[in-house]
């Protein structure tokens, strides 16, 4: 007999109280109650016990970064996200976004994305960890004027937001630049960010994904509360 798994497609269809509810509607549920779940934990286990339960992940980290930092010569490499929405625009996005990071809106900023396991903006910088590739990596993101991305077009953003990212030791890891401007019915954001450039080009494409994730939540959550 085969052991090669099959890859058929079943069609489960389920019932609650005669109401007939498809597959689509059950993922939905199981994606919200991940959510409140993974909400309830990171609640729970907070910032210091966090810190220790990935610090394996974050050293193995550290290393990594550091090392694909020191062979890139102080070269990078550039991956770009923008987004577009309606019935938003940037002055109440940013007045919300700006707020929670300067109230230290710890639930705000965790719910954004799952990969958030910890921010936290006390100070000058916010410490985060979150996963770049493909595992958890803690790094102290700094926002100041003079981050040297331009890219084409930055013109069309009023709003430019840039910052870079340190280990511990004071390495430079990564660099990003948030862009905002107003479109005729909503807000368009454009979000760039670098690594090394002899880093695994999934860090680059894999932040892209993070990057819609996390601020496709926060537009959302702006727009219901702002």
């Amino acid at each position: 007999m085969s052991t090669t798994a099959s890859t058929t497609v079943l069609a489960v269809h389920t019932d609650i109280d005669g109401t007939r509810h498809p597959r689509e509607a059950v993922l939905a549920w199981e994606l919200d109650r991940a959510r409140a779940a993974l909400r309830l934990l990171k609640q729970r286990l907070g910032d210091d016990r966090m810190r220790d339960l990935l610090t394996p992940d974050t050293t193995a980290a550290d290393t990594a970064l550091a090392a694909w930092a020191r062979a890139s010569g102080g070269r990078w490499r550039t991956a770009v996200t923008e987004l577009t929405t309606a019935g938003i625009d940037a002055a109440r996005f940013l007045a919300w976004w700006q707020g929670r990071l300067q109230a230290a809106d710890r639930d705000a900023l965790l719910t954004a994305n799952p990969e958030h396991y910890l921010a936290d903006p006390t100070g000058d910088r916010v410490e985060i960890i979150e996963t770049l590739g493909t595992g958890p990596a803690r790094f102290f993101l700094r926002f100041h004027d003079d981050v040297p991305i331009a890219g084409p077009g930055h013109e069309a953003f009023p709003v430019r937001i840039g910052g870079t990212g340190t280990l511990a030791d004071g390495t430079e890891v990564l660099r990003v630049m948030h862009e905002f401007a107003d479109t005729p019915d909503g807000l368009r954001i454009r979000l760039t960010v670098q690594f090394p450039a002899a880093a695994p080009e999934l860090l680059g494409t894999g932040h892209q994904w993070h990057f819609a994730c996390e601020f496709a939540n926060w537009v959302e959550a702006a727009a219901r509360t702002a």
